[in-house]
């Protein structure tokens, strides 16, 4: 499930009484390592204020949240990208932690359900979309959602049967390597039925566009492969930005996909 889906069900949570803990932290190169302060006098401030309500439940359950917020820190101090959203309670048995390329503004809440807002905000800006980059011998589709790449998988043409071969992970990647090295043996078969194989293509990603409940779909490549692709979609893709990113990084990619 992606972030999108999490949103949906993160909007049925709610409690009589506050239980519920929600954490949109800076995390950010510019913060220089303030973050750790921001979430230390936060999280201080929420503690007193529980405190102050008399309710012991209550206080117990944010000492337990408060904990587990910091040993999911501890545990992936290294790993930390622009912003970290959290949500948790113990009366839901719910604890989501996402780390995201995108810049939140720090914030953090006690409260009888998540504070959504900001990540509503977030997916307003950055629907759920399949963005998709054809290449002359494979084509990359990355299941995107509030700016997260949630899925990636590839799709190579096998020019022994001459037909799209699909791969997820790490395999994808070397296969995609693999074959573009192989590229002059074969280009010109490949060339000359482009159109066929897109079009079979196609299909699959308006199967996938289904599956994955994607708003909409962005094209991005070369100017003739991504007017191509696009000629043999039924749904029209929101936008088409005509660059090779192939090997850009996920959140190059992304920025190019929603600028």
């Amino acid at each position: 499930m992606g972030l999108a889906s999490d949103l949906k069900r993160l909007r049925d949570v709610e409690c009589k009484d506050k239980c519920v803990l929600s954490i949109y932290l800076n995390t950010g190169p510019k913060q220089q390592g303030d973050w750790n302060i921001h979430l230390k006098n936060g999280l201080k401030r929420l503690g007193e204020y529980s405190e102050a309500s008399g309710d012991e439940t209550q206080l117990n359950s944010f000492k337990k949240l408060r904990k587990q917020v910091e040993d999911e820190l501890g545990k992936h101090r290294n790993d930390l990208a622009r912003s970290l959203i959290i949500f948790a309670s113990e009366q839901n048995n719910l604890f989501e932690a996402y780390y995201l390329q995108h810049d939140v503004e720090t914030a953090l809440h006690w409260e009888t359900k998540p504070v959504l807002e900001p990540l509503e905000a977030l997916q307003a800006k950055y629907p759920a979309t399949g963005v998709i980059l054809p290449n002359l011998d494979h084509v990359t589709v990355l299941d995107t959602s509030l700016g997260h790449v949630d899925a990636a998988f590839s799709f190579a043409f096998d020019p022994e049967t001459e037909e799209w071969v699909r791969f997820e992970g790490t395999a994808s990647g070397d296969r995609m390597a693999s074959s573009s090295s192989q590229v002059d043996k074969f280009d010109r078969r490949l060339a000359e039925n482009l159109n066929r194989f897109y079009r079979d293509l196609a299909q699959t990603v308006e199967q996938m566009k289904s599956a994955h409940d994607w708003e909409g779909l962005v094209v991005i490549g070369e100017a003739e492969l991504a007017n191509s692709f696009r000629d043999e979609l039924r749904t029209k893709p929101e936008r088409i930005v005509h660059k090779n990113l192939s090997k850009s990084s996920e959140s190059h990619i992304i920025e190019a996909a929603f600028q």
